[in-house]
């Protein structure tokens, strides 16, 4: 839980106060791992863009949520018709 907050830290360093000041915040006060995965949203607004740099933010991003809220399902019997 503390590397994902990191991790949500480290992908908002690049950002102003004004842009992800209420975001670093909320981060901050995340008590438990699914505080932070309510965040995902507003922080993947936050680095949205084609500049390289946001999409390496997002990528380890997303790695970081994986490793918390990994997809642990056995795949389904079902099929799409």
């Amino acid at each position: 839980f503390v590397e994902l907050k990191q991790t949500y830290l480290l992908a908002l360093v690049e950002l102003s106060e004004a842009q992800a000041g209420w975001l670093r915040a909320q981060v901050r006060g995340a008590e438990e791992p699914v505080d932070l995965w309510l965040l995902r949203a507003p922080m993947y607004a936050a680095l949205s863009g084609a500049d390289p740099e946001r999409r390496r933010r997002r990528q380890m991003l997303r790695r970081g949520l994986d490793t918390v809220f990994a997809d642990n399902e056995p795949p389904s019997a079902f099929t799409a018709f």
